[in-house]
């Protein structure tokens, strides 16, 4: 859209809106025979008129009405912008356009940023995950039990293998799963345990067994003890060997 600076020149006749401008013009502002165009003077005041091609007119001006001059607050002769005036509906279609692009843009730096978010506090929380998972594996000095003792557990079912895994999981010092042979017909209260060691469970056959004072080990049992180095090696002598 061109814009042209003219001479506004007063008609003989009240312009009523109107003005007169060269053919040539009419092409240089974008504008067809007797369309609307934005007359603007030195001082601001806008005016929209309707334009006719006159090649009477000089190209370097316009013939405005003396009302019309009144309304631009200039004199005759008087300098003014000349561009087209554009329509209602092409307006409202620019600004839609214009819109869309920023409602694009803006949708496209939130979701850029929820992405960036996300990221960040996914991030965060497998820190967190990895972080506490370090500490549970800190404080499980054996965090992993010995293979005789996997297998010891593989044999009872799946309830009580996991409530026997979890006490020696979480027992201070080692475990282990001892399997009578030397301990055979004694009970466990006449046992002589060791002061740093202690019965976690009581395996037979396939059963995990209430420990009691009573109860009178077997060949074959396997005893669950947990207990410093010193105390494992006092039980597996007492109980298996």
């Amino acid at each position: 859209m061109e814009e042209t600076i003219l001479q506004a020149v007063k008609r003989a006749m009240p312009g009523h809106g109107r003005a007169r401008i060269h053919e040539k013009l009419l092409t240089i502002l974008g504008v067809g025979d007797q369309t609307e165009v934005e007359v603007t003077s030195e001082g601001g005041q806008i005016l929209t008129l309707t334009v006719f091609a006159d090649d009477l007119v000089e190209e370097g001006t316009i013939r405005i009405g003396g009302d019309d001059l009144k309304k631009l607050g200039i004199p005759d002769g008087g300098k003014v912008a000349v561009k087209r005036k554009i329509p209602l509906d092409e307006q409202i279609k620019t600004a839609a356009e214009v819109t869309a692009d920023q409602i694009g843009t803006k949708a496209k730096e939130f979701s850029e940023k929820v992405r960036e978010d996300t990221k960040q506090f996914t991030d965060k929380v497998s820190q967190t995950v990895k972080n506490s998972a370090d500490v549970i594996k800190e404080n499980l000095p054996y965090g992993v039990l010995p293979k005789e003792t996997e297998k010891a557990l593989s044999a009872l079912p799946g309830e009580d293998a996991k409530k026997i895994k979890s006490i020696l999981i979480r027992a201070e010092g080692k475990s282990a799963a001892l399997i009578i042979h030397s301990g055979s017909g004694r009970t466990i209260g006449n046992l002589t345990m060791h002061p740093e060691s202690s019965i976690a469970g009581l395996q037979r056959e396939g059963k995990l067994l209430e420990i009691s004072p009573d109860i009178v080990l077997s060949e074959g049992d396997i005893v669950y003890v947990t207990g410093s180095e010193d105390g494992l090696v006092y039980m597996r002598k007492m109980l298996e060997e």
